[in-house]
């Protein structure tokens, strides 16, 4: 394709993923494997580049259509980033990520007023703009969305910023989502969520969603473990729970990190 960007020198600075805060707490329902190409897509990305962001989102008055914007990973990058999968499976592990990448999206609820009174509308959208051509030799184009664009370019301000080090080693979902919330307040080294914003963006299975329980021992104990194992995070974590009722949230406390060791 003539209009790929390549938006990183990644030869000097280590890969880091930047989106805006609001994204981080949205419902993003993936495999891991889609998260990994997902996530060093992004790391090739330049979040600070306003003008990407306007040619994302232009309409092309011939077509009625905005671009969107396409950035290439390799498979050499996939291993690069993923030192723990073989060579030798890395590209057949790239082409089904980008191949099942399409009918990932966002996903978020808002009120909105019709006829005088508020209703609930499901709003999605989609991180990629068309299917990819996984025939390509060693390597596959990832054409982002133009209605993603601000969430991923022209990023100034309320942001969440992680190395993806960090993460590439991560084995599941769960703990990739935490890594992105705790992110999201790195300085602070704090995060108090609802109950219910947690399971959306950590995407908890139902039987999780109705049981705190569960969602305990299958969610956030085994993601707090990872992160402490492979990442020498220190969480401590606990439950809100009003006068001792049902949980309306969490709340965790880690280290915070001023000087960008993991984030």
């Amino acid at each position: 394709m003539g209009d790929i960007v390549e938006l990183q020198d990644r030869a000097k600075r280590e890969l880091s993923v930047t989106i805006k805060n609001e994204l981080v707490r949205r419902i993003q329902r993936m495999k891991l494997s889609e998260k990994r190409l997902l996530a060093l897509a992004i790391a090739k990305c330049n979040p600070k580049a306003k003008i990407l962001k306007h040619r994302a989102m232009a309409v092309d008055p011939t077509t009625g259509a905005a671009a969107g914007w396409t950035i290439r990973v390799t498979a050499q990058e996939f291993i690069e980033a993923y030192p723990h999968i073989e060579a030798k499976h890395a590209y057949s592990e790239l082409k089904q990520a980008a191949e099942s990448l399409w009918d990932c999206e966002v996903v978020w609820y808002e009120e909105v007023m019709e006829r005088g009174k508020k209703d609930t509308k499901r709003r999605s959208v989609r991180w990629i703009y068309e299917k990819v051509d996984t025939t390509t030799s060693g390597w596959v184009d990832l054409r982002f969305s133009p209605s993603i664009a601000p969430y991923l370019l022209g990023i100034e301000s309320e942001f969440t910023k992680y190395k993806l080090k960090h993460a590439a080693d991560l084995r599941s979902m769960y703990s990739w989502r935490l890594l992105e919330l705790m992110a999201q307040y790195r300085d602070k080294g704090f995060v108090s969520i609802g109950y219910d914003d947690f399971c959306k963006a950590v995407d908890a299975p139902d039987s999780c969603v109705k049981d705190s329980g569960q969602l305990r021992r299958r969610v956030i104990e085994p993601a707090v473990k990872e992160l402490q194992e492979k990442n020498g995070i220190a969480i401590e974590w606990e439950p809100v729970k009003p006068a001792g009722r049902k949980v309306t949230g969490f709340r965790f406390k880690f280290k915070p990190d001023p000087q960008g060791r993991l984030f």
